[in-house]
């Protein structure tokens, strides 16, 4: 049997959705494997390679795609590395960035961080846009005090 690609949408023990790839021989082989790491399945679908390849994040309707948040990721760290405050980084992104949705998140994410809020929590109010690695990697700069 050839391994492929599978989709899928589970909960996790808190009963937060989490939705990745796997690779594995069936879709029972991928329901057993996300069960022992805790998820309860949701949905498993193979993974068509001839998918349009620009996703959103992590989609469900968001209008943010990939290649918008790599170019605000990179436009930030550009900012911060210069000297920028975090606020006022996130305050010329939302002026500045061309996709509207995400304008709208980065004013609220900034509002969050004016209000004495991290900067991971305020992303992580925003699961359909900013994906869980980068929250996390955002809260191991803070803990690290590469963010302030």
């Amino acid at each position: 049997m050839t391994t492929s690609t599978y989709q899928y949408s589970v909960r996790d023990r808190a009963g937060k959705l989490v939705q990745g790839q796997i690779d594995a021989d069936s879709p029972t082989a991928v329901a057993t494997k996300l069960k022992s790491m805790g998820y309860a399945p949701l949905s498993i679908t193979a993974f068509n390679p001839g998918m349009k390849r620009e996703l959103t994040l992590p989609s469900f309707g968001s209008k943010v795609k990939t290649k918008d948040l790599a170019i605000m990721s990179r436009q930030f760290a550009t900012m911060i590395n210069a000297g920028l405050s975090l606020l006022r980084a996130l305050v010329i992104l939302s002026e500045q960035t061309e996709n509207k949705e995400l304008a709208k998140i980065l004013v609220q994410v900034s509002a969050d961080v004016e209000e004495g809020q991290s900067l991971s929590a305020s992303l992580a109010k925003h699961p359909r846009v900013f994906p869980p690695l980068m929250v996390n990697m955002c809260r191991a700069g803070e803990v690290g005090g590469f963010l302030d």
